[in-house]
């Protein structure tokens, strides 16, 4: 079983690296009609010594997250920069089967697939990853996945913290196996021992004292997490995979599956200067 814990500081104003942690990654955000995706290889420093190999999408590891609004049209041109065949899968929208580049449509090396969709959604958190036959596995371990995050009017009215990166966080927790050489293992038999959020292993951010949102998602193929504080403070539950929920459901813990998605609310008011470790 994997324990991990990320750290969160309230309302601290230094940056710099605490316990050997790692300041957390938050991915740049794209919106529009037309949403340009390259999928390619690069490198990242997981730990001290070889550099680790990966895939990324508009950079060396992860995708930017997109962020559209319900009703409205999209094209996603997606292009292959890496020397295999790929997919991309609009994990939780409401597509076209001809939209969404499963297992059934494939994106060859070195093409551009351009499907254009509406977005049907409420307001919610999904994601987007590969989703090859025999390749999903080895193409997000190495690094290929992003959030989408729908609004829309209902969403709106209501008073929540939806301040990108500010109030309003993504947070991926996925595992991951290396070899002596730093090198993520992609046979699924392997042991993943190395826990991370948004890429960040060991990560902390510094969160301002007020509400604040978390959308979690569970991206790892195996693992579920037990998903809670370290001074078991109540969060709450305002989403789940479908979308907003009828109304708030208060807890301490929080299971996540495999590809599950959650939005929670936690309260920091009055916290300034405090540490709280969101663990599973």
């Amino acid at each position: 079983m994997i324990k991990s814990s990320f750290t969160i500081l309230s309302c601290l104003l230094s940056y710099i690296e605490v316990f050997g942690q790692q300041q957390l990654f938050i991915p740049d955000t794209l919106s529009g009609s037309t949403i340009n995706l390259t999928i390619q290889n690069g490198t990242k420093q997981f730990y001290a010594g070889a550099i680790t190999q990966t895939m990324g999408i508009n950079g060396n590891l992860l995708a930017p997250t997109i962020i559209l609004r319900k009703h409205q049209n999209v094209t996603m041109n997606v292009t292959n920069n890496i020397d295999d065949t790929t997919t991309i899968h609009w994990h939780g929208m409401h597509v076209a089967p001809e939209n969404d580049s499963g297992p059934h449509i494939t994106i060859l090396s070195g093409a551009i697939w351009s499907p254009t969709f509406p977005i049907l959604n409420p307001a919610g958190t999904h994601w987007y990853h590969p989703h090859l036959h025999h390749k999903t596995y080895n193409h997000v371990q190495k690094g290929i996945a992003g959030f989408i995050i729908v609004r829309d009017s209902q969403e709106a009215a209501i008073n929540l913290p939806r301040a990108y990166g500010i109030d309003d966080f993504p947070l991926a927790i996925q595992t991951k196996a290396f070899d002596g050489n730093n090198q993520i293992i992609t046979t699924e038999t392997a042991l993943d021992t190395s826990l991370m959020v948004n890429g960040t292993i060991k990560p902390f951010h510094t969160s301002p004292a007020q509400v604040v949102r978390y959308r979690l998602l569970n991206g790892s193929a195996e693992r579920l997490y037990n998903i809670g504080f370290s001074d078991n403070r109540s969060f709450y539950m305002i989403a789940s995979d479908g979308g907003l929920l009828t109304a708030p459901v208060t807890l301490t813990r929080l299971l996540l599956s495999p590809g599950e998605r959650a939005e929670i609310l936690v309260n920091f008011t009055g916290a300034e200067s405090q540490t709280v470790q969101l663990m599973n």
